[in-house]
């Protein structure tokens, strides 16, 4: 056993940010002791990001295709320019054991490229948790339209996807708040999940919930909670688990479908042994399946800030009544310009699009950012043939 400690190799977190609210994220965990323990990867196709950040491992993608100049703004491009640098990602991603995506969606590089660089880790055999972030409301339905088509996008190569909205962020700290200020509340949010992640695996504890533990929740596919609560003593350790249960900036995910649970306690003292008995007991009571699986796991830190912290990792849980789900329907998209062949070849013509067509059904191949790009011409078409009529 000694021998197995002594030779086993540590985990390895890789933890990447795509475009620039995820260079921004991850340049804040390189500040932080984070640096020392986790794997950071810069990735856009924005050059003078890159340069700007401190963050030691860097891609540039799409070098042919942008010129280092960005994405513009268009997920197609992103996409693209990681397809184009796809071997130096694999590069970058193979010897881990666990990687964290984070990327702001809504825009150009984080939208197009974050679920390829998920598909790689995925092809690899690694586990892959993605946490984004939605756009504001403000920033417009086309926007918001991206966003949603690249969460449908990366939620089958990610085992677990989380989102933090920004509405909600300016909801939680107030119109008052500081531009600079909020986004370092959120990327704060980010560094305590991966802080928690971090100390879960490197740490030895009493109860461990090792990397097979990990991949087996993670096996249970779907929308995920992970969140983190601390208590200043010990018999509040409900409150704790509500924090972490209710993440200010996680509006989606319920925890009662879940079907796979991690609940990581680090405490400073020894804990009572009702209050480990508690804790996945309340959460539990909160369960429609009482068949979920629930691992917990207990680390002693005298250095811990407080008296107690929880990490909770759920999974598997569906999507119900949410924006991911997008119950509304869109219009079939009826023009192809010439570069996008690669869409299917049964779409109705221009004359006949009145079609309408659920939003959650298989359109992986037609993203939203294709839709979107097209329409405009689409429209010059229909305007043409009224003409002509």
């Amino acid at each position: 056993m000694e021998e197995l400690l002594q030779t086993r190799p540590g985990i390895i977190i890789t933890v990447v940010g795509i475009g620039g609210c995820g260079c921004n994220t991850v340049n804040t965990l390189h500040e932080s002791n984070l640096a020392n323990t986790v794997n950071l990867l810069a990735v856009n196709t924005d050059m003078a990001t890159l340069n700007y950040i401190d963050v030691e491992n860097k891609i540039l993608i799409g070098e042919g295709l942008t010129n280092g100049y960005g994405a513009g703004a268009d997920p197609a491009v992103g996409l693209k320019a990681a397809l184009e640098s796809e071997e130096a990602i694999v590069n970058a991603l193979k010897n881990s054991d666990i990687v964290v995506i984070t990327a702001g969606f809504g825009g150009g590089t984080g939208t197009g490229a974050s679920p390829l660089v998920a598909k790689v880790a995925r092809g690899l055999g690694i586990s892959c948790i993605a946490i984004v972030t939605l756009p504001f409301e403000s920033e417009g339905k086309m926007r918001m339209d991206y966003a949603l088509q690249g969460l449908d996008d990366i939620k089958e190569p990610a085992q677990a996807f989380i989102t933090l909205s920004n509405d909600l962020l300016l909801k939680g700290l107030g119109d008052s708040v500081g531009l600079f200020s909020a986004f370092k509340q959120s990327n704060d949010v980010l560094k305590n999940l991966v802080s928690a992640l971090v100390q879960m695996f490197t740490q030895t504890g009493f109860i461990n919930v090792d990397k097979n533990d990990f991949s087996r929740i993670l096996s249970y596919e779907g929308e995920s909670i992970l969140g983190v609560g601390k208590a200043e003593s010990e018999d509040q350790y409900l409150e704790a688990l509500d924090q972490a249960l209710n993440n200010p900036l996680v509006s989606i995910a319920k925890i009662d479908t879940a079907k796979g649970i991690i609940i990581q306690i680090v405490c400073r003292e020894e804990i009572q042994l009702a209050t480990y008995d508690g804790i996945p007991k309340q959460i539990r009571s909160k369960l429609a399946n009482e068949s979920a699986l629930i691992v917990v796991g207990v680390t002693l830190d005298p250095n811990l800030d407080s008296a107690l912290e929880i990490l909770l990792i759920a999974s598997g849980i569906k999507s119900e009544d949410n924006q991911i789900d997008k119950k509304e329907k869109v219009e079939k998209v009826s023009y192809v310009d010439d570069d996008l062949s690669f869409i299917r070849n049964n779409i109705e013509s221009i004359e006949n699009n009145k079609h309408y067509i659920p939003a959650d059904e298989d359109f992986t191949d037609i993203p939203a950012i294709t839709r979107q790009l097209i329409e405009t011409r689409r429209l010059k078409d229909l305007e043409k043939i009224k003409n002509v009529s």
